[in-house]
């Protein structure tokens, strides 16, 4: 199944209200603080520090994908934050900060302003600054400190962007501009600049200093540069100087230089934003003709200067191309000085014919610019050429237009040509531009988009864009032309349609188009898309589409958003309201956005879909299906494994009376030929002739097991004891079993189970038997194969134990069924961890399959619980990790099933064993395996809990539920010791919070119980920590269980004041020799730093009193690293107060410290 998308706009829409909340609430924080000149009054802030703005933004940013949602909070937001920046204003703060987690107040407001214009748009953000004209010279100023003041050097270029945006607003002024400042301003170098500022007054010259030093900048304050210039140049006051004449005549010439004579980039970038700026502006018109003769020779199709390659170049030169096509239509009009130029030249067929060419660019923004751009010059065309305008349109795409819409075939057609083609179709329609005689080859145009998919020869698919562009082309369709302008369009003169659709308006065609997008596209915004387009087709023409209101209810633009659910549960509520939605969504999902699509779960879904959708049909109906998929499988080459594994998926699901769909009681298979059915298995076994990587990452393995395990069942359900052995190919289905029992990828190894009982029982009625699934077969293969290191024949020991019980005779115990256990226990020995996983696997099979047994052979029985019981103390580690946990955790899984099993109740000792092993395991640090454990030990054992996730087995509630057996005098010793050795790893040395929860527990139980249980308990983990001594594999606990003893005994031995008295009995030599030995000759530091405090701790018992002290002599004596004995001169001094040992650095060599750890021991009388 596929993953769980996350639904964000959903999720946007409900947290919304939260977030701008939390903004309204912290902002005022950010921006103000209290003032001392009285109560109640405030003032801005100087500095904010970083994670504080960061947090604001943080409120702002999730709204980039519904930044309407904004709207409600700008009036509430915004003000605020320019009244505090214009209060800090006159402060003139230098933008240096040499606090680190602090920014100057000045950027903090310019970055948050900034995430505002970015979210969104900087024009509706700054309608909310303020335009007084008071305010223009100190935003000027404030721009040009951040500009040319050396001591700025950190400057971040949001402060500039905004700065400019705010400065271009300010420019609205309605006075002349010498009126509000004659002030020169900062002294700065300018001699790039300094024949164009000669003349001009000292308020437009600084605003036209700082407006050329950010056109050349690589920062968004190019743009914000640019649109400043362009408004300052289109002041009256500033055209009587001349200011844009000498603009344009300095920057056209920059456009055509060759990158040798301008390295600067940018700014030919910048040059060519101003003058794109100046071209949308009809007050400058006279300037258009250079402008126009400058980029038509700088972008000239043979051209190969700098700008003609650049992406945003390019985007650029199609907005100046567009407005000076405009403004020379509309000069005709108005008899405006452009109409000489539209005359006297073909300044509107080229700009078409350039336009026509930018429509499949490379570079996907200028495709969206000369898309918009065709629209709006077809608006201002006359019909007649507007008309022939968007026949070339038409024309281009015919040129790859596939001839029916039931065999779109789009190899051949240029993906990039495609999307620009449909974004002008469809904004000429948002534009209402395009004629009603026009629309039947419109329509064509955008339905052949709608379906457009291109195969790479790397699997990738192209064309989503194209598919999106043609919704945006449909919704506008259905919302700018009337149902009477639509009306006469039939849906038989459009070459998508067929015959049934003869009657059919094109309104429904347009319908069941959306509908099958909506449901069965890959991409999620595609099925979004169209099921707005479907609602806008609906609402803007009522009657028009069958059960249209109920459609829209179903084919929900939120229900669409999951790609399984759109196609499995929308479709087949769609498919139920007419059969012309049933029969279209059945063509669909047999096409390449179904069982053709190129991921597995979405064929997976596809194939279900069209088990549901047959179900809801007619028997004889869904006969037609299961021989149309027959066909398709028949047809399809054995190299096309994905469509073969979504066809023969949709054939095992449709034949599978278990999963609820078709075919699934007898009487419904009746007029089933099911004979005719094995004819397409035999064709399939040539598609796993080699498990190359393409054909497992297809799953079609996986699909065929699952074909053959349907067929197998609806064979027998059908032919029962008519059933004859020639009427099948057993020996094509030997060979099929035989190869997928032999692999071990996880997608197999889940079918075979099911495959293998399937065709062992129809092999058993025919009265015939496979080859493959002979015990002794699978047997000498398992012990062949379990040698190696790959898991190959991982499917035979699957096979092997859900067919252990089949292979008994009238419910006895039969020696075939012994040996195919005892072939599965081995495995348990494997030096393979993943060959021990699949052993417990296995077992657990075996044991399931034998659940209608009432008894169950005590050998049989041993010899399950012992392997098991291996599996739950396998604590492999590698490189890799505690990887023998994946052993534990399948093998607590089969235990839970052999907890529940009738049969294994009698047999008390080997389920003792395994109950042993749960209550361990329950306690274990690793959060998988203890959550587990927890959950069998809830469903079988004695804890009492609700067990669902990984905190409800951390916390302290669960430890003492868990532990409470401890304190029980009545808990069996074995019970006792696993407890006691499972606390040990979670109590003993896991992660903090465990670790605290663990021990607070067991310190609080083990305090309420009686000095005579507690040291009965003491004497268990004596013997613990002894055993694991003993073994190599348990040595890696040893470390825990020392921490673990220091905690207890160094806080509960004051509880128990007599343990440490001359008249305890418990053996503290014992224990005392036991410590020794764990770290005798030990290397390990940590090993060495637990015993130590171990020794604290026992250094108070007066038995052991002066061996303890001994031995700690002895460590300080002997050992070689300074961190132990320096904690081990600690605990000298705590526990005996010797004044020396405080004098002397223990970090030294020992050589050097001899004397004085000879005269400590003296001391001590050691």
């Amino acid at each position: 199944m596929e993953p769980q998308e996350d639904d964000d706009d959903l999720k946007l829409a409900k947290a919304s209200a939260g977030l701008l909340n939390d903004l309204e609430r912290d902002l005022p924080r950010v921006l103000w603080k209290a003032s001392k000149s009285g109560p109640g009054s405030r003032k801005a802030h100087t500095r904010v520090r970083k994670r504080d703005l960061q947090r604001i933004t943080s409120y702002v940013e999730p709204f980039q994908g519904e930044p309407q949602l904004l709207d409600a909070k700008l009036k509430t937001i915004l003000p605020p934050i320019v009244d505090a920046y214009l209060e800090f204003l006159p402060s003139k703060k230098s933008s240096a900060d040499t606090q680190t987690d602090h920014l100057d107040f000045q950027t903090a407001v310019c970055a948050l302003l900034y995430t505002l214009c970015k979210v969104r748009g900087q024009k509706i953000i700054a309608g909310f600054l303020n335009n007084e004209p008071r305010f223009l010279e100190p935003i000027l100023e404030a721009v040009e400190r951040c500009t040319f003041d050396i001591n700025d050097r950190e400057v971040q270029w949001q402060v500039p962007y905004v700065l400019l945006l705010w400065l271009s607003h300010l420019l609205l002024t309605p006075f002349d501009l010498q009126s509000i400042s004659t002030s020169a301003g900062p002294a700065t170098s300018t001699d790039n600049d300094s024949a164009l500022l000669q003349g001009l007054p000292p308020l437009i010259s600084r605003i036209l200093r700082v407006g050329l030093h950010h056109l050349r900048m690589p920062t968004k304050a190019q743009d914000a540069a640019a649109a400043m210039l362009v408004r300052l140049s289109t002041r009256p006051d500033v055209q009587k100087v001349g200011l844009a004449d000498r603009l344009v005549n300095d920057r056209l010439p920059k456009l055509e230089s060759k990158a040798t004579d301008m390295p600067n980039m940018y700014e030919m970038l910048g040059s060519l934003r101003f003058v794109a700026g100046v071209a949308s502006s009809a007050e400058l018109s006279h300037l258009i003709p250079s402008i126009y003769r400058t980029c038509e020779k700088t972008f000239d199709e043979s051209d190969e200067s700098t700008l003609s390659s650049n992406a945003v170049a390019k985007k650029v030169i199609v907005k100046i191309f567009r407005n000076v096509a405009i403004l020379s239509l509309r000069s005709v009009a108005t008899q405006g000085p452009l109409l000489s130029f539209l005359q006297t030249t073909s300044v509107l067929e080229n700009v078409i014919d350039y336009l026509l060419r930018s429509l499949g660019d490379k570079d996907t923004p200028v495709r969206y610019a000369a898309a918009k751009a065709m629209s709006l010059i077809v608006l201002e065309l006359e019909p007649e050429m507007a008309h022939e305008v968007i026949q070339a349109i038409l024309d281009t795409f015919k040129e790859d237009m596939p001839k029916t819409i039931q065999a779109a075939d789009f190899s051949t057609a240029n993906p990039l040509k495609w999307h620009g083609l449909t974004l002008a179709l469809a904004h000429t329609l948002f534009k209402r531009s395009a004629s009603p005689a026009q629309l039947p080859d419109i329509l064509d145009a955008l339905i052949s988009a709608l379906q457009f998919q291109q195969r790479t020869a790397t699997g990738s698919t192209l064309g989503t864009n194209v598919r999106d562009a043609a919704n945006f082309g449909i919704w506008s369709l259905a919302r700018r032309y009337t149902t009477a302008e639509l009306s006469p369009v039939k849906a038989n003169i459009l070459h998508s349609s067929d015959d049934q659709r003869s009657n059919m308006s094109v309104v429904q065609l347009l319908a069941i188009q959306l509908i099958l997008s909506a449901c069965l596209d890959p991409a999620g915004n595609i099925r979004r898309g169209s099921s707005a387009a479907f609602q806008e087709l609906v609402g803007r023409h009522p009657d028009q589409i069958y059960e249209g209101i109920a459609l829209v209810q179903v084919v929900d633009y939120q229900a669409v958003s999951l790609r399984h659910r759109a196609m499995v549960d929308v479709a087949s509520k769609a498919a139920a309201m007419h059969n012309m939605y049933w029969s279209n969504l059945l063509s669909g999902l047999l096409g390449w956005r179904g069982l053709g699509s190129a991921d597995v779960s979405s064929r997976a879904s596809a194939a279900e879909s069209i088990s549901q959708l047959s179900r809801m049909s007619h028997v004889c109906e869904r006969l037609d299906v299961l021989g149309m998929i027959g066909r398709l499988l028949s047809d399809c080459s054995a190299k096309d494994v994905e469509q073969l594994h979504g066809l023969t998926l949709a054939a095992a699901y449709m034949l599978d009376g278990s999963q609820k769909t078709t075919f699934g009681a007898p009487d419904e298979l009746k007029n089933l030929d099911i004979i005719s059915m094995w004819k397409y298995f035999a064709p399939l076994r040539a598609s796993i002739q080699d498990f190359h990587p393409r054909l497992l990452k297809s799953e079609l393995p996986a699909a065929l097991g699952l074909f053959t395990t349907a067929l197998c069942d609806a064979t027998q359900r059908i032919l029962g004891e008519t059933l004859l052995t020639e009427q099948l190919p057993f020996d094509v289905l030997d060979i099929v079993t035989d190869r997928l029992l032999a692999r071990h990828e996880e997608t197999i190894l889940q079918i075979v189970p099911g495959l293998a009982l399937s065709t062992y029982r129809l092999a058993k009625a025919a009265g015939t038997s496979l080859p493959c699934l002979e015990p002794h077969h699978l047997a000498q293969k398992l012990a062949a194969d379990s040698t190696k290191s790959t898991l190959t024949s991982a499917g035979r020991a699957m096979a092997l134990g859900v067919l252990s019980s089949s292979y008994t005779d009238d419910g006895a115990i039969d020696r075939q069924e012994k040996m195919s256990v005892v072939s599965l226990c081995s495995l348990m020995s494997s030096k393979t961890v993943d060959w021990r996983v699949i052993c417990a696997r296995a077992l657990q099979l075996a044991v399931n399959s034998a659940l209608h047994t009432a008894t169950l052979d005590a050998a049989t029985a041993l010899s399950i619980c012992s392997a098991i019981h291996r599996g739950l103390n396998d604590y492999t580690i590698d490189e890799r990790g505690d990887i023998g946990s994946l052993v534990r955790l399948q093998s607590i899984t089969c235990t839970s099933t052999i907890l529940r099993h009738p049969a294994f109740k009698i047999h008390l000792d080997p389920l003792q064993l395994l109950s042993n092993d749960i209550h361990r395991l329950s306690l274990e640090k690793l959060d998988r395996v203890r959550l587990s454990a927890a959950q069998c030990r809830a469903a079988h054992l004695d804890l009492r809990l609700n067990i669902t996730d990984i905190p409800s087995v951390s916390s302290k509630m669960y430890f003492r539920a868990a532990l409470l057996s401890l304190t029980n005098l009545s808990t069996p010793s074995t019970t006792t010791h696993a407890l006691l050795t499972g606390i040990i790893s979670s109590a003993g040395f896991s992660a903090e919070s465990l670790l605290q929860s663990s021990r607070h527990v067991l310190a609080t139980l083990l305090s309420a119980t009686s000095p005579q249980h507690f040291e009965s308990l003491l004497t268990t983990y004596t013997t613990i920590l002894a055993d694991l001594l003993t073994s190599p594999s348990t040595s890696i606990s040893i470390h825990p269980a020392l921490c673990l003893l220091s905690y207890i005994l160094s806080t509960l031995l004051p509880h128990f004041p007599h343990l440490t008295g001359p008249d305890s009995k418990f053996k503290w030599r014992t224990l005392l020799s036991t410590v020794q030995k764990a770290h005798h000759k030990s290397t390990d530091l940590p090993r060495l730093m637990a015993a130590v405090g171990v020794y604290c701790a026992m250094a108070e018992v007066g038995v052991v009193r002066g061996e303890v002290l001994k031995k700690l002599v002895g460590m300080l004596r002997t050992n070689p690293f300074p961190r132990v004995r320096m904690a081990v001169a600690e605990v000298l001094w705590v526990v005996t107060g010797q004044e020396v040992l405080l004098d002397v650095d223990w970090s030294k060599g020992v050589k050097e410290q001899k004397g004085m750890v000879e005269e400590l021991a003296r001391r001590l009388g050691v």
